[in-house]
């Protein structure tokens, strides 16, 4: 008995070691890998789908983490200070403006490369020594001679300095006429070019940056956000003019575009805009001398698709307001949500790299904020610095490992380096396999080594990992240059047997064209089948022989209607990956049953219906049998869509999309020539109920939805009622 109790604490103790040796590794991988638990905020970046346009959220490894935070109590500031904005010099000093320290009055922090305090500014030295002061001050700049810009709110006014704070002169509002009249100068942001152009925004100025040239020479507004109009805007503004007064027309309320809350100059002298406010303007730019736009960042929106809730006030929705921006020197772009706490960071074809930060008006964790109002890059560190102006805090977040990685690689890959990235990419996949631009970046990377290489096996294994990871990334254009390779050297190798086989099946049926035709034979003995496959070169005559024979047929009709289910699931589920937009996760036959078959009985049944009460003489097999058949040039083109699909590329496939148009076009001429000939109506007659039709399918599945709407609350208040009487049971 005791040599049974103690084989059996034996095998117990057995047990809980070995659960400790599997439980203990587990444990260590999980805090190793996932460095965002620790984290009080999210880092994730976007996935886009099959469709390239639809994107959701994947958490991803950090490129940036906090480094250092500064409190106003830290730098020995009272509680009345607000870190309004930042920057960091060529020289790696960085300046940072507090807007208002004491009694209304603004100064300079300096921080050595370290971050270390180096230096106070409480005034500006005048030429004679005497001490200017500045107030409630929201910018500030260092030029590439260290030259010191701080715009000066409150007292209007731009004050350019010296390294060591001597004033060199002011900025004030320009006394010219291209000035608008009544127009309030408060500027709050400033920027300089590498030739000494000053760029300067105006609190609510809407006209744009003001431009001073190197001699100091007020030169005009330099680019805006224009107004988007709809038709329908136009046509409202142009019938107001016709109508109204003009003392009306000048009291009307006008729509101006959105100010831009932030710019900033690049090396190349390109100046960076952002507009905050809006998620469907362009809120990014990137603006050449002229003041155009030279990135795509039309139609993207650069915030998170999510809008929530305030958290004092939860019926109010807050939208994202981006309050700053800065660009490095491989062109990636961070960008600033004022209200969400987010910091974005973007290459130069607006792709997004990561997203990291939060706080929605909280920022009781580090890397979150509550009112965080400017951000400022450290070329030589690579470190992220942002200003909260509420909690008088300055964040430094410093780049990972694997940030450098990312930046390093997609920068190579932007400017086609694609071979030196390969290696980076692969170490990033490694890291995180949500990195989409890691699939991508490896695609392009194999398919520039299989161009290059002479082994014929060799380059084939690279074209082939090459579909692979651009498949997997979504890669369309990358997938389609490999593909062509792959085709191209394939039709090399087998055009002799190609060109074979097409001239023996050309051949055939030219013969059996020429024998046919000749001897008058027919090949479809059946008179109903006959009708079906002659139906695209015969179709009027056809029509009539149906209404006058009664030649339908129920059998020919679903068989047309299962192919034309079937061929739509395969034009989704079959065509080459460069044309369809196919997402396992979200496909639903049913729902395109309901879309073909469904859609065909709806319209039998409901033109039936309609046309029986305006003297209309076709039957309801009738009416089935015009729209099956009518269907038969889009089962045609959807082979040829199948097929073609998968041998093309789409530079090469335009041609698709004109036989989709003309076999669509075709189909709707056979419904509306079937439907008049076997209701004997004219095209006017032919027009009203077919209106009626569309109004009766409408009334149709709006029933059909209410009714469905109404069986589940149904179904859930009987399974209410069941589970309470299996309660008192």
């Amino acid at each position: 008995m005791k040599i049974s109790k103690i084989r059996s604490l034996l095998i117990k103790v057995a047990l809980c070691v070995l659960a400790l040796l599997v439980l203990v590794p587990a444990v260590g991988v999980s805090a190793a890998s996932d460095k965002t638990d620790e984290m009080g905020y999210d880092t994730y970046t976007y996935w886009y789908n099959f469709t390239g346009q639809t994107r959701r959220v994947a958490p991803s490894k950090p490129m940036y983490e906090v480094k250092k935070i500064y409190t106003a109590l830290d730098l020995g500031c009272i509680s009345s200070s607000r870190f309004s904005d930042s920057h960091v010099a060529p020289s790696g000093l960085t300046y940072v403006l507090d807007g208002e320290y004491s009694s209304n009055k603004s100064r300079v922090l300096i921080f050595d490369k370290d971050y270390s305090i180096k230096a106070i500014w409480n005034c500006i030295k005048g030429e004679d020594g005497s001490e200017i002061h500045f107030s409630g001050a929201k910018g500030i700049f260092v030029d590439k001679d260290e030259n010191v810009y701080i715009a000066d709110t409150s007292n209007a006014r731009v004050i350019k300095c010296t390294s060591e704070g001597v004033l060199i002169r002011t900025y004030l509002l320009p006394d010219s006429g291209l000035i608008p009249t009544g127009f309030n100068y408060l500027p709050v942001k400033v920027a300089v070019d590498s030739k000494g152009y000053v760029y300067i925004l105006s609190n609510g100025s809407y006209h744009g940056a003001i431009l001073y040239s190197p001699e100091d020479e007020f030169l005009g507004f330099y680019g805006s956000n224009d107004v988007p109009s709809t038709f329908m805007q136009a046509l409202g503004t142009l019938w107001n003019k016709l109508v109204m007064t003009n003392e009306k027309y000048s009291k009307s309320e006008k729509v101006l575009p959105y100010t831009f809350n932030d710019l900033w100059v690049d090396d190349d002298d390109f100046i960076y805009t952002v507009t905050g406010g809006s998620v469907s303007d362009s809120q990014v730019k990137r603006l050449n001398p002229g003041g155009s736009n030279i990135i795509a960042s039309d139609g993207i929106n650069f915030v998170d698709d999510e809008i929530v809730s305030d958290p004092i006030d939860p019926k109010v929705k807050r939208v994202p307001d981006l309050t700053g921006i800065v660009a490095d020197e491989n062109g990636f772009i961070y960008v600033l949500d004022k209200y969400y706490g987010r910091i974005y960071i973007y290459d130069n074809d607006c792709t997004l790299l990561s997203a990291f930060g939060g706080g929605i008006k909280s920022g009781a964790q580090d890397g979150t904020f509550y009112n965080p109002v400017s951000i400022s890059y450290n070329k030589e560190s690579q470190d992220i610095i942002v200003t909260d102006e509420t909690q008088n805090t300055i964040t430094v977040f410093g780049i990972t490992e694997y940030g450098k990685l990312v930046k390093s690689a997609q920068a190579k890959t932007i400017v086609g380096d694609y071979e030196e990235a390969m290696a980076e990419w692969t170490e990033v996949l490694a890291a995180d396999r949500n990195c989409q631009l890691a699939y991508a970046g490896l695609a392009k990377a194999y398919y520039a080594i299989a161009k290059t290489t002479e082994d014929a096996a060799l380059s084939e294994q690279y074209i082939n990992k090459s579909l692979e990871l651009a498949e997997q990334g979504y890669d369309r254009s990358t997938y389609a240059l490999a593909f062509n390779k792959v085709r191209t050297e394939w039709l090399r190798d087998n055009f002799s047997w190609i060109l074979l086989i097409a001239v023996v099946i050309l051949a055939g049926l030219v013969a059996l064209l020429v024998y046919t035709t000749k001897h008058k034979v027919r090949l479809v003995k059946n008179e109903k089948l006959h009708l079906a496959t002659t139906m695209i070169t015969h179709p009027f005559e056809n029509f009539r022989e149906i209404k006058e024979k009664n030649l339908t047929s129920a059998p020919i009709c679903l068989v047309i209607i299962l192919l034309y289910y079937i061929f739509d699931v395969m034009t989704t589920t079959m065509g080459g990956f460069a044309f369809t937009y196919f997402d396992p996760s979200s496909y639903n036959a049913l729902l395109i049953l309901a879309k073909t078959a469904g859609l065909v009985i709806l319209w039998t049944v409901t033109n039936w219906a309609v046309c029986t009460l305006f003297s209309g003489k076709g039957k309801i097999n009738e009416i089935f049998t015009v729209i099956s058949y009518s269907l038969i040039p889009l089962l045609l083109s959807s082979v040829v869509y199948i097929v073609c699909s998968n041998i093309l590329v789409p530079d090469e496939a335009a041609f698709l999309d004109v036989l989709m148009t003309i076999c669509t076009m075709y189909t709707i001429i056979l419904l509306m020539g079937g439907t008049m000939i076997i209701h004997d109506y004219t095209f006017s007659k032919f027009l009203g109920t077919t209106l009626l039709t569309l109004v009766g399918c409408g009334i149709v599945i709006f029933l059909l939805v209410a009714v469905g709407i109404l069986l589940q609350q149904a179904g859930g208040f009987i399974g209410t009622i069941y589970s309470e009487i299996l309660k008192l049971f």
